[in-house]
């Protein structure tokens, strides 16, 4: 197993279900059927664990753009620039998967170094006398760090997850796999079937 991997279960009637709470609709035998060409190349534990932080790839971004945006634009800019950010990047991971950059997510997607380079961020503020870039530094983390920002980012993903028929976790696991496939088949994933 990869630096990716991730333990998880496989709950009858409820699909897989990672031990930081991220669900897939599929079974596990069913993964294994739709992965079963890359399976000798990637283990199934391997492209969950991918998934889970290509998952949290929007939020990774939002968090670390905003200390940075509000010093050089303010608050109201930065919220307006972190926001314009992260739902971009919603959309984006849907269909598109680079690899070198889930490197960074596995590092920067942590909680608790947002929270220590946070609190870090919050002192220096509070120090320079800007109180309100402070608090609001404390309002953002827990904005992502408790799952607020997921409601969201559903409402702008709704559509595309209908056109899709697939929720963002299915569908982000989906799009590693046909990554795998490209690299290591002949197959053209894009026939593979998810769902029985």
């Amino acid at each position: 197993m990869g630096i990716f991997a991730v333990e998880y279960q496989d709950v009858p009637g409820r699909g897989v279900i990672t031990q930081g709470g991220l669900k897939f609709r599929a079974s596990e035998p069913s993964l294994c059927r739709y992965f079963a060409p890359i399976l000798p190349f990637v283990t199934l534990n391997d492209l969950i664990g991918e998934a889970v932080f290509w998952f949290l790839m929007p939020s990774t971004i939002a968090v670390w753009s905003f200390p940075l945006l509000l010093y050089l634009k303010g608050l109201p800019w930065a919220l307006i620039w972190m926001f314009g950010l992260y739902i971009f990047a919603q959309v984006f991971h849907l269909f598109m998967y680079v690899k070198p950059l889930n490197y960074l997510i596995f590092i920067l997607g942590n909680r608790i170094l947002q929270l220590v380079a946070y609190f870090v961020i919050a002192i220096v503020f509070m120090l320079k006398g800007y109180i309100a870039w402070a608090i609001s530094l404390a309002a953002v983390f827990l904005f992502y760090a408790v799952g607020v920002s997921e409601i969201i980012a559903g409402i702008f993903t709704f559509p595309v997850n209908r056109f899709v028929g697939l929720a963002t976790s299915d569908q982000l696991l989906r799009l590693i796999g046909r990554h795998y496939g490209r690299k290591y088949t002949q197959d053209d994933p894009t026939n593979w079937k998810m769902f029985d």
